[in-house]
């Protein structure tokens, strides 16, 4: 299971003689669904007997579903994992990092058993606990006799249910302000001069430059190594951004939100 929570949804810039007025950027922006792009990797869990494995996670890990914490090593977000079986078709997850509960999730298993619906709750990244949805589709079954929720998962969908990625943005001659309702904020100029983020803490940082009239660049530290690099690009109809996220590490993903208000 995977969540990207980027340091801002959507974006904003203008080049510093447009006034605020023009700026294709400002007012509150809203992500579409997270979609999967062709090279993001399926999800593959086996439950049976007792025991949960978790093939697809990184690390791997394999733990007893009796509802206890289970130390698990290799995973900066947690060291242990419970699992525990509801009924035939529902499973319960908590990971938790020195006994401080990081994440909790719901997985549902539809009666036709194609279809895996998970409510998640997430803690540590954002300043309050962030709810995400989302659905997958079954690629393959699990082993005879094991759970339902065993087998192989593609996500179909995912979002926040309660839209704490809604960012607001507007220009003031040449500084850019973000706030977003995640409470995360900075206030950059568009030359690329480092300022101050707050709300998030993997960033102690960000600068953005301006690339074009309608795209801008945000790079996002922590101390002095940059670990996630954003490119917002709005389209010519002012109410579609297209947004590619790079965490630095190889990981690459692209979205597109729409402009609220």
């Amino acid at each position: 299971m995977r969540i990207v929570i980027a340091s801002a949804l959507l974006g904003l810039l203008t080049v510093s003689h447009i006034c605020v007025a023009q700026s294709v950027f400002n007012g509150t922006w809203r992500p579409d669904p997270q979609r999967p792009n062709p090279a993001q990797k399926t999800d593959v869990f086996v439950l049976t007997d007792g025991t949960y494995n978790c093939e697809s996670c990184t690390p791997p890990y394999e733990v007893k579903a009796d509802g206890l914490d289970q130390s698990i090593t290799g995973n900066p977000r947690y060291n242990t994992v419970s699992v525990r079986i509801v009924d035939n078709r529902t499973v319960m997850k908590m990971a938790k990092k020195d006994g401080k509960t990081v994440a909790e999730s719901t997985l549902v298993i539809s009666a036709d058993g194609k279809t895996m619906t998970e409510t998640q709750t997430i803690s540590g990244v954002l300043p309050r606990p962030v709810e995400m949805a989302s659905r997958s589709a079954r690629v393959a079954a699990g082993p005879a006799g094991s759970h339902l929720v065993s087998g192989e998962w593609r996500l179909v969908e995912a979002d926040l249910p309660n839209h704490e990625e809604d960012t607001t943005y507007k220009v003031s001659g040449n500084t850019l302000t973000m706030s977003d309702r995640a409470g995360r904020s900075f206030s950059a100029k568009l030359d690329g001069t480092e300022a101050p983020y707050s709300g998030d803490p993997r960033f102690t940082s960000v600068s953005v430059k301006l690339i074009d009239s309608r795209t801008i660049e945000e790079s996002d530290k922590n101390q002095d190594k940059i670990v996630l690099i954003t490119r917002w690009t709005v389209d010519p109809d002012g109410k579609t951004m297209h947004v590619r996220f790079d965490n630095t590490q190889g990981f690459v993903q692209e979205q597109t939100g729409h402009k609220i208000k």
